[in-house]
């Protein structure tokens, strides 16, 4: 068995030496007559006036890479760091063998917000890494971000990736540089670096109290949750945000309605609109009336009801072109708002009973408005089923289930940043257009949170990297009782903000 020895510093006693670099998105400009330097960052344009002696050619060097400032300015460079603290949003600063200029680490900042400062621990103090910190691979390097911090670590060498391993539980400093071959400073060094840049916790106590497992604010938030939400605003992080069609010069958009899989299909019937404005609760009515209901009527769901509420929901009301040249992809019009006239929803319906339809799985085309037969398989279905039941708290299986999927390339084609979230918008209106159709209509409905991606890829036919269930809706006839006015129960309910409007909206409904 190989036996891991301690590393002594007289077997690694490198120095180290900090350089300093540009954000390679900064671009520096002089004035002709040498009186200003401009720096054109990401987030900003910074005029330094009258620029002391030394600083245009250090700030011109550090946008060709990391420096030295002794080596840009030797001995004469203290006069004007102090600018360059000023500009450290726009500023990289790495940490560097000094025997050879091999670059260990570098800290990055995000936003015009970023500020650092490397704090080298206290002597005996306990480190680990924050729950928060993910390490990955982008290009060739490793890099360490957080949500809590507005800089990122590049790892450019395998040394601070290992000093970076031994963090994952509570270390000494001492401990933390046993086993890597850096000699102690070197390791102080790094150390400092992540905990500037909030990657690495000093406990606050000697058993290893750390702040941040007792913040109750933090406590409840999970890293994953935590890192999406800042990545997908904008604020704490320095990724390309919006409609920048990153993909346009090598992917082709998607259609704008999906190609209908093969099967059986069923043409579903359409509703007249003056019978529906005739029939219609006013809106205040329909809104005041929606709730989740968990329960259903004796009476099915007849295939003239179905296709009115897919039509008036989901249909497609017209298709064209957004955008122009490059930039230009398929578009359509639905009930429903989507960012971009981009439409990634799909539906797929599980029917139990609608005795006009066969059982089985059915994807929605909502552009001939029809059902198409995608699987008849009833432990399929009966899976789906069993998993909207559990995760809605249903008494029996619901008539129909609605499972929304997503074509997530219709919005990461055109957006950075926000796709994904733009999904989960998309699907809260779509599920609320849901609601107040089916409120008007007088069907139960209710939204399902909870969907097993393995489980529907499978009985869908999907890819789930390319379409995968984002959200679903169980709907079906009103149970025959009469329902409570209220959505929930809540114990010691007091009645706010017109708790009548539900009762006194539903009488006018039925005058």
């Amino acid at each position: 068995m190989l036996q891991s020895s301690r590393i002594d510093d007289h077997d690694h006693p490198e120095t180290i030496t900090t350089l300093w670099s540009l954000r390679e998105d900064v671009r520096v400009e002089t004035a002709e007559d040498g009186t200003a330097v401009e720096l054109h960052g990401r987030w900003s344009d910074l005029r330094v006036r009258n620029p002391e002696p030394g600083l245009v050619e250090t700030l011109r060097r550090m946008s060709l890479g990391p420096v030295s400032l002794d080596n840009v300015t030797p001995g004469g460079h203290r006069s004007w760091q102090r600018a360059l603290l000023r500009l450290q949003d726009l500023v990289v600063r790495s940490l560097a063998f000094a025997d050879n200029g091999q670059v260990l680490l570098s800290a990055v900042p995000l936003t015009n917000a970023a500020r650092f400062t490397p704090e080298p621990p206290p002597e005996g103090a306990l480190l680990k890494l924050s729950r928060f910190a993910v390490l990955r691979r982008e290009g060739d390097l490793f890099q360490l971000e957080s949500p809590l911090s507005l800089h990122r670590v590049l790892l450019h060498r395998p040394e601070a990736q290992w000093v970076v391993a031994a963090l994952g539980r509570p270390v000494s400093e001492a401990t933390a540089g046993d086993h890597v071959p850096l000699a102690r400073a070197v390791v102080r060094e790094i150390l400092g670096y992540l905990i500037g840049t909030g990657m690495v916790l000093v406990a606050r106590t000697a058993d290893g109290d750390f702040e941040e497992d007792q913040d109750p604010v933090l406590r409840t938030w999970s890293a994953n949750d935590m890192l999406f939400h800042t990545r997908s605003v904008m604020g704490r992080d320095d990724g390309d945000y919006g409609a920048t069609f990153a993909h346009a010069a090598q992917i082709k958009p998607q259609p704008a309605v999906k190609n209908p899989p093969s099967g059986t299909v069923v043409r579903l019937p359409r509703p007249d609109l003056d019978e529906l404005l005739d029939r219609d609760p006013p809106f205040t009515t329909a809104l005041e009336g929606r709730r989740s209901v968990r329960a259903y009527g004796t009476s099915a769901l007849s295939l003239r009801t179905l296709g009115e509420f897919l039509y008036r929901t989901a249909r497609v009301r017209s298709i064209g072109m957004a955008g122009e040249g490059e930039t230009a992809y398929p578009a359509s019009d639905r009930p429903y708002p989507t960012g971009g006239a981009a439409y990634d929803l799909e539906l797929y319906l599980t029917v139990r009973d609608c005795p006009e339809l066969p059982s089985g799985i059915h994807y929605y085309d909502p552009l001939d408005h029809c059902l198409v037969l995608v699987n008849e398989d009833p432990a399929a279905a009966g899976e789906l089923s069993a998993g909207a039941m559990a995760a809605a708290a249903l008494a029996t299986p619901p008539p129909v289930l609605i499972t929304l999927t997503s074509r997530f390339q219709r919005l990461s084609w055109k957006y950075s940043g926000l796709a994904y979230a733009l999904v989960l918008k998309h699907v809260g209106a779509l599920i609320q257009t849901f609601y107040l159709v089916g409120s008007a209509m007088g069907l139960a409905g209710c939204a399902v949170c909870s969907e097993d991606v393995t489980v529907c890829a499978g009985a869908l036919g999907l890819d789930w990297r390319s379409e995968s269930p984002v959200g679903s809706f169980v709907l079906g006839p009103l149970p025959d009782e009469q329902l409570p006015s209220h959505e929930h129960h809540l114990d010691d309910r007091v009645s706010v903000n017109g708790q009548d409007w539900p009762e006194r909206s539903a009488a006018v409904g039925r005058v």
